[in-house]
């Protein structure tokens, strides 16, 4: 069956819309740092331990990191802080309360300087800091293994 000329450019602008809403523009310096994914932060299978940290997730510790990934959207953002995971997560704390449906490779992101809670925004985020691993009690009521502290927000 062949497309119509209107559903074709449809198509391309669909594509080229998605495009700019993936991509996003880093400082040169982040060019740079290693590029971390949500499957280097854990062992696969889960053993009879748990959750394990990788080796690549433990060699990168204390260094610049770059991460891809969705922002959580949350009813109740914290400031200065969100969440960073593998696909899409909404999560309902006023009407669940403490369940939710977040990943175990959960990426919480810190924004030096941030007082303000940041606005949602849907779509692949690429951010780059200072990785921080081990169980910190995060203000949203959440224990956060795997941190990324950053000095500013990426440019929409």
């Amino acid at each position: 069956m062949a497309r119509s000329p209107d559903s074709i450019s449809r198509l391309r602008i669909f594509a080229l819309a998605f495009v700019v809403l993936a991509v996003t523009v880093l400082p040169a310096a982040a060019e740079d740092a290693p590029f971390l994914t949500f499957r280097d932060f854990f062992r696969l299978p889960i053993g009879p331990r748990g959750l394990e940290p990788t080796e690549r997730l433990l060699s990168l510790r204390d260094q610049h990191v770059r991460v891809q990934g969705y922002m959580v959207k949350e009813d109740e953002p914290q400031p200065g802080m969100f969440m960073l995971t593998p696909a899409p997560v909404a999560l309902g704390e006023l009407a669940d309360g403490p369940a939710d449906y977040l990943p175990a490779a959960t990426l919480f992101v810190h924004v030096r300087g941030e007082n303000n809670a940041i606005p949602y925004r849907p779509g692949l985020w690429t951010v780059s800091g200072i990785l921080r691993l081990g169980a910190w009690p995060e203000a949203n009521g959440h224990v956060s293994y795997v941190r990324l502290i950053v000095d500013g927000l990426p440019k929409e």
